[in-house]
């Protein structure tokens, strides 16, 4: 028996099981009496089994036929289902997609972007995992994900990552009302930072060095932190609740500081800082060589345009 078995004739076996007439069986086909007939012989040819008995007026299937037409049917409905997936998946509007996000990403970019997704894409199923971007690097190697937006820590480098850069975020330093620094009278300056402990998300290394230089700071002294963590809502009342100062990116204590929540420090420090001082970097991350789905490769083209009319915004 062979198992190579084209779907069209198992077409034609389950309309000729239905017809039972090989006249209506072709005709329903779109074949000639004489191509359709041909078919059916070629199937019981390469099933080595008899299927159909046939009469002077009519075709009657048999015991085996009887067996195999309800799996006929089976793989011409499986097939159909795996067309519509094809489909889906191809237009990305089904299938499922899996990508990781840092908070910054998340707060930044995201939030606004998934119901845009879900509309584009109403029968997708996504999948985010929010995670530091060393983890994300690993579920990434792993294949568990399709991409990252994040820091790109140092993948800019390697060769095993396709790096794509996106506008930079902003971010600044913050603090609660009444901190010290900002007593009536005085000015504050960069220099006044590193007296008082800081909170901030996991800082990477080119970050922790960057802040060295902009208050002169030894290179070689610690950072001052008394607090990371990546749950927001932590940094923000560790900072309301005491003297410490929060390095973040903006956008996330937006509406505290116009409410008067908290205080964007780095507005009012003398001197001022270099313009693009605090950004942060930002950027997508995929496996070199990796073709993205259409799901991902629409959720990348979202973000980008998402990022980008932020910073014209």
């Amino acid at each position: 028996m062979s198992t190579d078995i084209e779907l069209k004739r198992l077409r034609h076996f389950v309309l000729l099981a239905e017809e039972c007439n090989f006249t209506r069986a072709a005709e329903r086909a779109s074949l000639s009496q004489t191509a359709f007939s041909r078919s059916i012989l070629t199937l019981e040819e390469r099933l080595a089994v008899r299927i159909f008995d046939r009469g002077t007026r009519s075709v009657h299937l048999t015991a085996a036929g009887q067996q195999l037409v309800v799996k006929a049917r089976q793989l011409l409905e499986q097939a159909r289902d795996l067309a519509r997936d094809v489909e889906g998946i191809a237009n990305a509007e089904s299938g499922e997609l899996s990508f990781g996000a840092s908070l910054m990403a998340v707060d930044g970019v995201l939030n606004g972007l998934l119901p845009e997704l879900m509309r584009l894409s109403p029968r997708l199923t996504v999948n985010v995992e929010v995670n530091h971007w060393r983890q994300l690097q690993q579920r990434l190697e792993q294949e568990r994900i399709e991409f990252f937006v994040s820091y790109p820590g140092f993948l800019t480098d390697n060769n095993d990552f396709a790096v794509t850069p996106l506008p930079a975020i902003p971010s600044s330093i913050f603090c609660r009302p009444g901190h010290p620094l900002l007593v009536a009278g005085t000015q504050p300056s960069p220099q006044d930072l590193p007296n008082f402990r800081w909170a901030a998300v996991q800082l990477r290394d080119a970050a922790a060095k960057r802040m060295q230089a902009l208050f002169g700071m030894p290179a070689n002294a610690p950072l001052p932190l008394a607090l990371t963590s990546n749950n927001l809502s932590l940094l923000r009342e560790a900072t309301l609740s005491s003297d410490l100062l929060l390095f973040t990116w903006s956008s996330w204590l937006q509406a505290d500081v116009t409410n008067g929540v908290i205080v964007d420090l780095g507005q009012r420090l003398r001197p001022a800082l270099p313009p693009k001082a605090m950004e942060l970097d930002f950027a997508i991350v995929q496996l070199q060589g990796r073709t993205a789905s259409p799901a991902a490769q629409r959720m990348i083209d979202l973000i980008k345009g998402a990022a980008t009319q932020k910073i014209i915004n």
